[in-house]
């Protein structure tokens, strides 16, 4: 059995110890589950009230598992490994670290092939009779190894003047549709760092990125597939506007954005959460390092299916 990644967001619990089991009770809202402790590759805790104690820091670590603290961003402010390496974490380490140049250059070929794609999904349901539609395809299927022409940039050109009007300039200061990408990237950007961390690969050995002032450039190469579910959200959003040149970032347009952790995708195991699907797809990273090849794994972004009558969000 896969070792499972356990992610705790909501306040008020409290964890404790039975019989090799991690107990993960709220007693007001009489919720209680039982984890074999031998099945927990990692405890994320991003929620701000919750209760443990050195004990449970202690038992998880010694069956191999990992425990990630999350920061009011929810991104990874602390991670407890444990002090003698685990049989999964110490080989995925060291086959990250020992990545070839080859590799990483069409692992990067992949991610950007798939993002290009994902952009040119998102644009054909706003957009069908789009003729960018093709025009991204076609950029996706000409991307070369490490992205050697830069089609990443020059699908971007296409796809945001495409679908935010011809005017549209992506810059993080400007206080239209901008605002709420910054805010829902943030969080999709959180997302991807927590199964980074909860894969046992380490975030800041990029495969593209590499900047020094970026401490999670491998966050920021595996977010990239993922940006065009934001976009879709956003652009729904900004569709409930007035004044979409002015856009104000209110509690209730936060509460929506932040639905994209519970966006449905579709993977081998069926129709899950972005959240989980993500972190199946950081797991195919982890794989193709260990064999030496490209095997990413990612998930398929649901919008036809939700075209259909009656089709709600499994995951609300």
């Amino acid at each position: 059995m896969d070792r499972q990644i356990i992610e705790i967001t909501n306040n008020g619990f409290s964890l404790s110890l039975y019989r090799g089991f991690l107990v993960v009770e709220n007693k007001e809202q009489n919720i209680k589950q039982d984890i074999a402790l031998d099945n927990i590759l990692s405890l994320v805790l991003s929620a701000e009230d919750i209760v443990l104690s050195k004990n449970i820091v202690d038992a998880v670590c010694e069956q191999g598992g990992n425990i990630i603290f999350c920061g009011k961003t929810y991104l990874p402010t602390a991670m407890v490994m444990p002090y003698v390496g685990h049989w999964l974490m110490a080989p995925r380490v060291r086959s990250q670290t020992e990545c070839s140049k080859p590799l990483q250059k069409n692992l990067w070929k992949s991610i950007v092939q798939n993002k290009i794609l994902n952009q040119a999904k998102i644009l054909s349901y706003f957009f069908p009779k789009s003729a960018h539609v093709e025009r991204l395809k076609n950029l996706a299927k000409s991307t070369l190894s490490n992205d050697a022409t830069n089609n990443e940039g020059l699908a971007a050109g296409i796809y945001f003047k495409s679908l935010f009007g011809k005017d549209f300039k992506r810059d993080r200061l400007n206080d239209d549709a901008n605002l709420l990408l910054n805010y829902t990237y943030t969080v999709l950007r959180a997302m991807v760092a927590r199964a980074v961390a909860g894969n046992g690969l380490l975030p800041y050995l990029g495969l593209k990125h590499c900047t020094r002032a970026n401490p999670l450039p491998l966050v920021d190469d595996l977010i990239e597939p993922f940006r065009a579910v934001a976009d879709k959200i956003v652009f729904e959003e900004l569709n409930r506007m007035v004044d979409v040149e002015h856009v104000e970032l209110t509690p209730d347009i936060k509460r929506r954005l932040v639905k994209i952790v519970m966006y449905p995708v579709k993977t081998a195991k069926g129709e899950v959460s972005l959240s989980d699907g993500i972190s199946e797809f950081v797991g195919s990273l982890a794989a193709s390092f260990a064999a030496k090849k490209v095997m990413l794994k990612y998930p398929n972004i649901l919008i036809e299916e939700m075209l259909s009558p009656g089709y709600r969000w499994p995951f609300n």
